[in-house]
């Protein structure tokens, strides 16, 4: 089969004729209809995958087959899925408690096991999540990474009535926004470099939009915000950024910390205490969130699709994969082998 395959030049990918997937024992075989990249994919083809890796975690497929184990009744071929995609041992404790993303034996699709940037792809059984037949095309691969933040607004304790605030409005920070709508916020701010991606924020729902290259950011959204924001989500992983929500957010508020930062940070803890902040971190999710996700997608309460600024063909990948790496400025690009 078809596959994007890292290559020893990381981070580049390149198109390869390997192995045909086939799925082993509690396992399903997907036909790929959309992955969407990642910036974790970047960071991974960059730092942490091995070559020869598939990378592609966001995957929305039909069923082309299942292994020993798996109901074929329940999961025929031709059945639109999304997985969540990973998996562990099945016996310990975190895996009992519905945690396997803290199982010592933890792989994730698209890393220790091949993903989603090919024509077929391998998944669990047990992680499958059948899709509504309401949920478009657009909207199958962005599943995962609304998913990534449904469990960040259940980290956050997010309400209506809180005040939210946005740092980084790519894929990530512009599903906190769709979310955000969705749960009835009113004042939801984004602050975001990239012009393209603050028109994004705003026909999502953003009320502003502050550009960190030339506003003041902290002065802006304490003063849209009425004093500062509730709750404070950091989806860029920047430097700097965690220090910048916590100045910016109100006394008693929440910042949530959603970007990946692949190096070392800093911050000035007083400020903090001096508010008497909670600071989380969120990564991955439950299977909670990809049947919340899932209903919110159903009944058009979450509205995600104009997220997607681009579909490309698997033939295309490794170029865009190329250019995304040296511009990341793009809303959601989605894969569609």
């Amino acid at each position: 089969m078809r596959a994007a395959v890292l290559t020893d030049e990381r981070p580049r990918l390149e198109m390869a004729d390997v192995a045909a997937a086939v799925p082993g024992p509690g396992e399903a075989l997907l036909r790929v209809t959309g992955c969407g990249i990642c910036g974790s994919d970047l960071h991974l083809a960059s730092q942490l995958a091995a070559p020869g890796a598939v990378l592609g975690h966001e995957i929305a497929g039909v069923i082309a087959g299942v292994g020993a184990g798996i109901d074929g009744d329940r999961w025929p071929e031709g059945t639109a899925v999304v997985a969540r995609p990973f998996g562990g041992c099945g016996d310990c404790a975190y895996c009992r408690g519905g945690r396997a993303d803290h199982c010592p034996q933890f792989q994730l699709i698209g890393l220790e096991r091949p993903g989603g940037f090919a024509e077929f792809v391998t998944v669990r059984g047990d992680e499958l999540f059948q899709l509504p037949a309401s949920v478009t095309a657009d909207e199958q691969p962005l599943v995962e990474p609304l998913a990534v933040i449904r469990r960040a607004f259940r980290r956050g304790q997010v309400t209506p009535g809180d005040r939210v605030a946005v740092l980084g409005a790519g894929p990530i920070g512009l599903a906190a926004v769709a979310w955000a709508v969705a749960f009835g916020v009113e004042t939801v701010v984004v602050s975001e470099p990239s012009a393209l991606r603050r028109d994004l924020a705003q026909q999502l729902g953003a009320a502003a939009v502050f550009d960190p290259t030339s506003d003041s950011v902290v002065g802006g959204i304490r003063e849209a915000t009425g004093g500062g924001p509730s709750i404070v989500f950091e989806c860029s992983g920047r430097p700097g950024l965690i220090e910048q929500g916590i100045e910016v957010a109100a006394v008693d508020g929440r910042v949530v910390v959603v970007g990946i930062c692949p190096q070392n940070d800093e911050i000035f803890p007083f400020w903090a205490m001096s508010k008497e902040l909670d600071v989380r971190f969120a990564l991955y999710y439950g299977r909670e969130d990809f049947t919340d996700t899932l209903d919110a997608l159903d009944s058009h309460r979450l509205e995600a699709r104009s997220m997607v600024t681009e579909t490309i063909a698997l033939e295309d990948l490794p170029e865009r994969f190329a250019q995304l790496e040296r511009d990341p400025d793009a809303g959601k690009v989605i894969v569609r082998p």
